[in-house]
């Protein structure tokens, strides 16, 4: 079992400030962007995410390794730099339901992820009805999320049988240095508000944050190839692959941990 501990404190949250754009789509007014593309955000997060980080071979290929007591397929761990809206979980949630249906065999998922300004239930649930193909994806996770108040440090919400959920509310430098995994994440999503108006979310101090929770073979995949962002990753010790963007983006990049 996936076991992660935080020595953060737990205190009462604020919730992001956002308004919603003429087509009723989530706008961050702290940060000026929006949380996911006018292209089709499910879709991006499909090709970004899920494919940049090649789940549909990773996943079953983790379930037929053996755990740690010798028996029983693998848990697996994907990491997320910025929640959000909570779109690339459901995303990934659809994905799985869709992969069992083939017959796989898939390990039980931990998403551990991070968000500064968590959304409100209502303005969670509005920012949902664009994807209507998520809805039965969308009432577990708000059910699960808001059945108690949210706090600032770790938060564990049980999905369903094979989603856990580790939410941890506040800084990413913080967050992600105060906790203890006992597991190496195997992918990272690293998402988030764009690197120039959120730029300690990819400053080289929290990719390297990201390089102690991982291990040799741990991928990570980014809708952005900007500089700073490629110069950081590699410092910290990825090696980067660029591919084909989606929507407006022409190129995006993934990238993994090689052996020492």
């Amino acid at each position: 079992m996936i076991t992660i501990t935080s020595s953060l404190p737990e205190n009462p949250i604020t919730y992001a400030s956002i308004d919603f754009t003429e087509t009723d789509e989530p706008r961050s007014t702290d940060f000026d962007d929006v949380y996911f593309s006018d292209c089709g955000g499910m879709d991006e997060t499909e090709h970004v995410f899920i494919n940049g980080c090649d789940l549909k071979k990773r996943l079953p290929a983790s379930a037929g390794s053996l755990s740690g007591n010798g028996t029983g397929p693998r848990e697996y761990l994907i990491g997320e730099t910025g929640f959000g809206t909570g779109l690339n979980l459901l995303t990934l949630m659809r994905f799985y339901r869709l992969l069992e249906e083939e017959a796989e065999t898939l390990p039980d998922i931990t998403f551990l992820t991070v968000e500064k300004y968590p959304l409100s239930p209502d303005d969670m649930a509005r920012a949902h009805r664009h994807f209507p193909q998520l809805e039965k994806e969308s009432k577990e996770l708000l059910q699960a999320l808001f059945s108690r108040p949210l706090h600032t440090g770790l938060n564990r919400v049980v999905i369903n049988s094979h989603f856990t959920l580790v939410l941890m509310i506040g800084d990413i430098s913080d967050c992600y240095s105060r906790i203890s995994v006992n597991q190496p994440v195997n992918s990272w999503f690293l998402d988030g508000f764009n690197p120039k108006s959120n730029s300690d979310m990819w400053s080289l101090q929290s990719m390297k944050l990201l390089v102690n929770l991982s291990t040799a073979g741990t991928n990570i995949a980014t809708f952005t190839v900007c500089r700073e962002v490629r110069d950081n990753l590699r410092e910290a010790g990825f090696t980067l692959v660029k591919r084909r963007g989606f929507g407006r983006k022409r190129e995006m990049l993934t990238g993994f941990l090689a052996s020492e």
